[in-house]
C-alpha cells in the first residue's frame, strides 16, 4: 500500500460553471470557479464498505480504460494504480453526482495528480486539458476537459475559446454589498448527456443557431466581461437578458417546479435565474440586487450566497 498517498489525502474541490452553459460546447466564453463546499480524496481501506467497493471497482474500470486509450496510456502509471486498487484504493467524495459540480472531474484530477508519469513537469494548460479530457471521457463518452482541469488547478478559469484558457482572479467579495450571485438547489438530479443531445438537436435548426450565436452567446460573453471588469450595471442588464432568453429557448433544461419561480423573479424584479451547467436539476444560479429579499421566495436551506459584489 502506498502510505504516502494515504497520508497526503489531498482534497480536490468541486467546481461551478458560473457562465458558459452550452456555449462552452460551441466555442464561446465560459467562467469556471472552484466550489470548496464539496470535495473528494483518494483513500485506502483494508475493509471496503459497499460504497467504497463501488468506487474501487469504478477505479479498476477507469484504469483499464486508460490502458486502452492510446493517448493517455503512457501518461499514467497504471502499474502503481492497479497495485493500489488491489490494496483498497477508493475515492471518497462529498460532491453530489449529476449536479454539474464536477464529481467525475474531481476523480480524474485526483488520479492524474497521484499517478502521472511526469512528476515535476509543468504542462501548458491546453496540453493538461487534453490529457484530462481523454481520461474523463471514460465517464461521459466525450469530455471538454474543463471540469477536471478546474478541479486540478483549483483556480478560476476563463475560457475564451477551446484553445484559449487561462487561470484568473475574480473580483473580491464585498461583504457589505447586497448585490449577490447565489446558488439555488433544485433538489433533483440532472442528466447532462441527455440534455446536451437535446441542445445539439436544437442547434440543427438555423433559427436556433442564429439566436444562440447572435443573442445568447453574446449575452453570456458580455456578462463575463462585465463581471470581470466590475461594470455591474451592464452586468445586471446582461444577466437579465440571459434569464429571459433561457426561459424562452431552453424550457427542457428548466426543472418543471422552478418554471413559475423563474418567471416570478423576472416579473417582480427581485431576482433572476439562469442555468448552472446543463440544467435539468442540480443548482441554478441567481442574481439579486438585495439578498435580504430572497428568503421570502426560497427556503434558507435551498439557497446559498456565492459572491457579493
Amino acid at each position: 500500500m502506498d502510505q504516502n498517498l494515504e497520508m497526503n489525502n489531498k482534497r480536490f474541490f468541486s467546481k461551478i460553471l458560473l457562465f458558459g452553459e452550452y456555449g462552452i460546447i460551441k466555442n464561446s466564453k465560459a467562467l469556471v470557479i472552484p466550489y470548496k463546499k464539496y470535495y473528494g480524496s483518494l483513500k485506502f481501506s483494508s475493509k471496503l464498505d459497499n460504497s467504497q467497493k463501488d468506487s474501487n471497482i469504478n477505479l479498476k474500470q477507469l484504469s483499464k480504460y486508460i490502458k486502452n486509450n492510446e493517448f493517455v496510456s503512457n501518461k499514467i502509471n497504471t502499474l502503481k494504480l492497479d497495485s493500489d486498487i488491489k490494496n483498497g484504493l477508493y475515492f471518497e467524495s462529498t460532491i453530489p453526482e449529476s449536479y454539474g459540480l464536477g464529481s467525475s472531474g474531481a476523480v480524474v484530477a485526483a488520479i492524474y495528480e497521484s499517478y502521472k508519469q511526469e512528476v515535476g513537469v509543468n504542462l501548458e494548460i491546453n496540453d493538461l486539458k487534453l490529457i484530462l479530457s481523454n481520461i474523463e471521457s471514460f465517464f461521459h463518452g466525450k469530455s471538454s476537459g474543463i471540469d477536471p482541469l478546474s478541479c486540478y488547478v483549483q483556480k478560476p478559469l476563463l475560457v475564451e475559446s477551446k484553445n484559449s484558457i487561462n487561470t484568473i482572479d475574480i473580483p473580491p467579495h464585498n461583504i457589505n454589498s447586497k448585490r449577490t450571485l447565489f446558488l439555488l438547489d433544485t433538489e433533483c438530479k440532472g442528466n447532462t448527456q441527455g440534455l446536451v443531445e437535446i441542445f445539439l438537436n436544437k442547434f440543427k435548426r438555423k433559427d436556433f443557431e442564429f439566436f444562440f450565436e447572435n443573442e445568447f452567446a453574446v449575452a453570456t460573453n458580455n456578462s463575463i466581461t462585465n463581471f470581470l471588469e466590475l461594470k455591474y450595471e451592464d452586468f445586471e442588464n446582461n444577466f437579465i437578458e440571459l434569464s429571459k432568453k433561457t426561459f424562452d429557448n431552453f424550457q427542457e433544461m428548466i426543472p418543471s417546479n422552478f418554471k413559475k419561480l423563474w418567471t416570478d423573479g423576472i416579473e417582480n424584479e427581485d431576482y433572476y435565474l439562469k442555468l448552472c451547467g446543463s440544467g435539468g436539476g442540480g443548482f441554478l444560479i441567481g442574481f439579486t440586487r438585495d439578498i435580504d429579499t430572497i428568503d421570502q421566495y426560497f427556503p434558507k436551506k435551498n439557497f446559498e450566497v456565492l459572491i457579493r459584489f
